[in-house]
């Protein structure tokens, strides 16, 4: 059973350092570099990113948010919801939720619209807005993050 845990965890920590890391690059190295890019350079880099990433990360959230339920579940949570460390759990959960609609129902689309970008000043446009949308998944995730850490420490 420890084996199972152990692994649950590990895919669950891996999977959330690639999501959150990945929206981090993407909002403090990528987004800023493609402001001072002529479109020329803009638009390639724009789908080829977009058509790698965009397969890869709805996937990586999914399964990060699985793992940690099913970890949460074979951890036994289900039976001490009541207590500071289940609430905390359900608190994750629930947050995840909107975390994830964010990346799917408007960074993912915004991202698709600046691939098929056709001006650089489409290109900045969608950019701010795609680093708003960031911001709050962000924040979203950085919450999990602290309740995460919160429910290791013994809370």
């Amino acid at each position: 059973m420890i084996w199972v845990l152990a692994v649950l965890l590990y895919v669950h920590v891996l999977g959330a350092i690639f999501w959150f890391g990945s929206g981090l690059m993407l909002q403090f190295v990528f987004i800023p570099a493609l402001r001072d890019l002529p479109y020329e350079a803009q638009h390639p880099w724009l789908q080829a990113l977009s058509a790698n990433y965009s397969r890869i990360i709805g996937p990586v959230g999914g399964l990060t948010i699985l793992f940690g339920i099913l970890r949460g579940i074979f951890a036994g949570v289900l039976g001490t919801l009541n207590t500071p460390y289940g609430i905390t759990f359900v608190v994750a959960f629930v947050l995840a939720i909107p975390v994830i609609a964010v990346g799917a129902r408007f960074i993912g689309p915004t991202a698709q619209k600046l691939a098929a970008a056709g001006t650089r000043d489409e290109v900045l446009t969608l950019a701010k807005q795609i680093s708003r949308y960031g911001r709050i998944e962000a924040s979203g995730m950085l919450v999990m993050l602290a309740l995460m850490v919160a429910m290791h420490a013994g809370y």
